[in-house]
């Protein structure tokens, strides 16, 4: 009975101490496992930004022949929405990290280190064996009082025994004297009374022990609530945690920049984009006009660098076509005034408004023929 009340207490304790030596290294487990996803989320972020750069820097050393424009900006608002979600993976992985910060302030609170060995102890360790031999300790005091009894029952049993062969012998032998047998039936007795009386101190130790038994129970059993406590409380703060783990994974917040960040750009894409406009664009820029497409004008984005260079070379272009036209009718007129000196010694009679007219008629042929190809060219486009 002794042995199996020890079994008890023991089961007791084996319970509890295995449970929260064990706790620590779950709580450690968690801790590293939103660790790992929260530098997997942060390597993604500074993916993304740097995809953002390559992709940038790539569209722009595109040829301007076949990248341009409303178009080429597409593309670069396509890849530097990515910065934003990296901003937004960044919000994400501060808010992982500080529920790992919560619950590793927990745990450094709940665990503490042991003094004469590595490792972590729950705090209530200590508080928890004490209350344990405590109450064990009335119970050990019975238990110990009724192993004493039973060694005093066996030793009292040997001793009457051997005082009742004493006394079948000493009937037997007939050398014996009345006064030996008298001597022999009175130990007999004694031992007979000895038996009696511890048999009588055991069965009320029985019943000490019976009563010490039923408080120990109940004492433990206290103490195994709290212990349950406890574990209530760590399984209880993990459950809360991996809640707000979740909620720093994918939160509300987190959906709606994500729904806002694509749909600007969707509608962004979808009313900047114009396929009419770069055609006009790559037109002008080129110099490939008439009178339709000079009459008409196209958007510009002045924060585009790519586009601002474009547009500086449509202007040289431009100054550096007209400048070459202006050469060439200066030329033309030149050759003409030579070509009419002589014409005009030979035949007086063809009046100066008809020579000033002839002469306007080439102008206006020469300029007239260039916007008749460029127009061609242009609906080839």
């Amino acid at each position: 009975m002794k042995v199996r009340f020890i079994l008890y207490n023991r089961f007791f304790l084996s319970i509890y101490f295995l449970s929260f030596s064990l706790g620590y290294g779950v709580a450690i487990d968690l801790i590293e496992l939103m660790q790992d996803y929260h530098d997997n989320v942060r390597e993604q972020a500074r993916n993304l930004v740097s995809y953002s750069v390559k992709w940038t820097s790539r569209l722009k050393q595109q040829s301007s022949l076949v990248s341009y424009h409303t178009t080429k900006r597409a593309q670069l608002d396509v890849v530097r929405v990515t910065k934003e979600l990296a901003r937004v993976k960044e919000s994400t992985c501060s808010e992982i990290q500080k529920v790992i910060e919560k619950y590793r302030n927990y745990v450094n609170e709940t665990y503490i280190s042991e003094r004469f060995r590595p490792g972590r102890k729950h705090r209530r360790t200590n508080e928890f064996k004490k209350l344990f031999k405590s109450a064990h300790a009335s119970l050990r005091e019975v238990s110990d009082e009724l192993e004493a009894l039973y060694t005093q029952e066996k030793k009292a049993h040997d001793a009457l025994r051997k005082a009742e062969i004493a006394c079948e012998i000493l009937q037997f032998d007939p050398s014996t004297t009345e006064k030996q047998l008298a001597r022999a039936n009175d130990n007999k007795t004694k031992q007979e009374t000895i038996v009696i009386d511890i048999e009588e101190k055991l069965l009320e130790t029985k019943d000490k022990y019976k009563s010490a038994q039923k408080v120990y129970r109940t004492k433990a059993t206290e103490i195994f609530k709290q212990c349950q406590y406890a574990e209530e409380e760590r399984l209880d703060q993990i459950r809360e945690t991996l809640l707000d783990f979740i909620q720093a994974m994918y939160t509300q917040k987190y959906s709606s920049d994500l729904d806002e960040i694509f749909g600007n750009l969707s509608t962004k894409v979808t009313t900047h984009q114009n396929s009419f406009d770069d055609l006009l664009f790559w037109a002008k820029t080129y110099g490939i006009e008439n009178k339709l497409t000079k009459s008409l004008t196209f958007t510009t984005d002045d924060n585009d660098v790519e586009e601002n260079i474009i547009e500086h070379r449509t202007t040289k272009k431009s100054s550096s076509h007209g400048k070459e036209k202006n050469d060439k009718r200066h030329s033309a007129m030149e050759h003409e005034a030579d070509e009419e000196e002589p014409t005009a010694t030979i035949s007086t009679t063809i009046p100066a408004k008809t020579k000033l007219k002839r002469t306007t008629d080439k102008k206006n042929t020469n300029i007239n023929e260039p916007s008749t190809t460029n127009n061609h060219v242009l609906n080839h486009v």
